[in-house]
């Protein structure tokens, strides 16, 4: 399971997703990332670095935001 770093593009509050930029990448996107329902909406602010879980294959439709970084 890899955990990576990234900063928050855009979320969808109505189906829970978000859009992800990589961190040390200026293009790399991940999109429709499912979000931790333990995340209060209110903390989904855009340019917020996050953490997102890729899951034990690495596949990117399995991805779930785990964690805002302070």
């Amino acid at each position: 399971m890899a955990t990576l770093r990234g900063r928050l593009v855009r979320f969808d509050g109505s189906a829970w997703r978000a859009v992800v930029r990589l961190e040390g990448s200026a293009s790399m996107e991940l999109t429709n990332v499912a979000v931790s329902r333990g995340i209060p909406a209110g903390q989904m602010v855009a340019g917020r670095r996050v953490l997102v879980d890729t899951g034990d294959g690495g596949d990117a439709a399995e991805a779930i935001l785990t964690a805002i970084v302070a």
